[in-house]
């Protein structure tokens, strides 16, 4: 547990993204998976708290839902992740069968990001690809949901791979890198987009981030300007201001995230006005 309690260096939690396994039995199961992963399978539940508070944005959380319960109880552990840490990945690992249905639909109602079938297809690749689907779920769900219907496919595509480097601490060339593209060719592809600048756009979603993980009830300021990426606390709330022109108290108090996506949809606004009327200017 000390690797994730103590705060990792920059480099790692830009380059691998901690898997904290809930359950010793599963800890061989996901061991076998490699980059961008780093498991850590000797997670207390009693720490898990702790832990997520300290822990980059691109942790995800193994459970296995059925451990630790007892006949008739409705997963009260991972129902009490999900409620503290709404921000936070969790992926169901369990050996599917018919009558588990109804079960894991309702993990997915909650907010579980992927459910993990254990048996022989679970293979290192298998397994992979299930942490890739799962990597900052939430995050991508809640923009996804805020962005004005105005953003076009292409801007889509481009702020959801954006969110991505945001929780693995990533800036304007890591996007690039994203998308496969040179950082040249980024700026093009923002512009025609109706973005704003690839740089602007990664410091939106740092902010946007960081409003995800202030709503989370069980994580501190602090907790959210490490996880999101900012050097300090004091670096975060200067942001905070800067970009929404309020401070952390009274932002978590009116719900952070609804506050910074509207803001965030006014600059989507302004970038799209902006384009067309650069694009008139050059018809006439």
């Amino acid at each position: 547990m000390t690797a994730l309690i103590a705060p990792p260096s920059p480099s790692f939690s830009a380059k691998l993204r901690p898997v904290l396994v809930m359950e010793p039995g599963l800890a061989p199961v996901f061991s076998v998976v490699g980059e961008p992963f780093r498991v850590v399978g000797d997670v207390d539940w009693s720490d898990l708290d702790a832990a997520l508070r300290r822990a980059p944005a691109a942790t995800v959380v193994v459970v296995d839902p059925y451990a630790g319960t007892r006949p008739g109880d409705r997963f009260p552990r991972v129902r009490d992740l999900l409620r503290r840490f709404p921000s936070v990945p969790v992926v169901a690992a369990l050996e599917l069968r018919p009558e588990m249905a109804g079960d894991v639909a309702m993990l997915l109602e909650w907010g579980v990001s992927e459910v993990v079938s254990l048996g022989p297809e679970s293979t290192p690749r298998a397994l992979g690809a299930r942490l890739r689907q799962a990597h900052a779920r939430p995050f991508k769900r809640a923009l996804e949901r805020s962005l004005s219907q105005y953003a076009g496919a292409e801007a889509r595509q481009m702020l959801m791979a954006a969110a991505e480097v945001a929780a693995e601490g990533g800036l304007a060339p890591e996007l690039a890198a994203r998308l496969g593209v040179t950082p040249r060719t980024l700026t093009v592809r923002c512009a025609r987009a109706e973005l704003p600048a690839p740089r602007q756009v990664q410091a939106w979603m740092r902010v946007l981030l960081a409003c995800v993980l202030l709503d989370d009830p069980g994580r501190t300021v602090y907790g959210a300007a490490y996880a999101s990426g900012y050097q300090t606390e004091r670096s975060l709330r200067r942001a905070i201001t800067t970009f929404l022109g309020v401070d952390s108290t009274t932002l978590r108090r009116a719900g952070a995230f609804h506050t910074a996506s509207e803001a965030f949809n006014a600059t989507l606004r302004d970038a799209r006005e902006t384009a067309r009327e650069r694009r008139r200017a050059k018809s006439r």
